[in-house]
């Protein structure tokens, strides 16, 4: 039996802990009542174990209960508790992102305080996803020692399609050291372990942010609309390309604070790569 549920859907709930398969299990107990680990495994056409393994992590969450008796059901929660738990961990993450964001903003203006009337910057604004990608390629080119870049799970599932492994790989040949902090997630695993291959890249959940840092000297931030938008034809996608040498120093320590919390991608692709 296929449970259909949207790409949308899947991509919010990633956010919050719960992946498509996860998903498929709570809407069937939604839709037929309680069952057990056996009749979710035969309806759905899934390994046992994996089967048990969602429903705990399902239940843990708090979207599923499991009923009393010698035959252990699961059953449903209302979708209600769906709405509170989706809502709880958004929320969550959206305080931390404010909190970094304010460090970084207080950050900046103390280096600008300190070094702002040594150096000039200067600043480009691009519009439009296809004109990202061309304006991506020409500074790739003029990088020459490091690449430091943060994208959704998302983003990397687009960079991926869109031709941008075969940049990061000539830069890898010219001797540019390339570091990415991306999130690994059921859609993007396969994108995710060719990246792998080349590029050992680290693992954050939840990333909302596009930063790219070349060299020292230069970075690249964008503000994403219809990040589960994969195609390039987006327009009213905006990014700013700031040249400033102090500024980028900022911004590589605020890299390196989400990349020491981050863990190797690898552990989420044994079963790919």
């Amino acid at each position: 039996m296929d449970i259909p549920v949207s790409e949308e859907t899947v991509a919010v709930l990633n956010k919050v802990g719960i992946t498509r398969e996860q998903l498929k299990i709570y809407v069937l107990l939604l839709k037929e009542g309680p069952k057990t680990v056996s009749e979710i495994s035969s309806i759905l056409r899934k390994d046992r174990a994996a089967v048990y393994k969602h429903l705990e992590r399902i239940t843990k969450l708090g979207l599923v209960d499991k009923g009393l008796g010698n035959v252990n059901v699961y059953i449903a929660r209302p979708v209600e508790k769906l709405r509170e738990i989706a809502q709880a961990s958004l929320e969550e993450q959206y305080i931390k992102e404010r909190t970094a964001l304010n460090n970084i903003i207080k950050e900046l203006e103390r280096i600008n305080g300190t070094y702002g009337t040594h150096y000039k910057s200067e600043y480009t604004m691009i519009f439009g996803r296809k004109r990202l990608y061309q304006e991506l390629r020409k500074l790739f080119k003029e990088t020459h020692s490091e690449y430091r870049l943060i994208m959704s799970g998302n983003g990397l599932l687009r960079s991926i399609r869109h031709g941008l492994l075969e940049d990061y790989i000539e830069m890898l040949r010219r001797g540019v050291k390339v570091m990415i902090i991306s999130e690994v997630n059921e859609q993007n695993k396969r994108e995710a372990a060719m990246l792998y291959q080349y590029i050992p890249f680290k693992h954050q959940g939840g990333l909302q942010i596009r930063l790219n840092i070349f060299d020292q000297d230069r970075v690249l931030l964008g503000a994403i609309q219809h990040d589960e938008d994969f195609s390039l034809n987006r327009s009213d996608d905006s990014y700013i390309l700031i040249y400033d040498r102090n500024l980028a120093k900022g911004f590589i320590k605020l890299f390196d604070v989400i990349l020491e919390s981050s863990q190797d991608a690898g552990i989420y692709l044994k079963e790919v790569l």
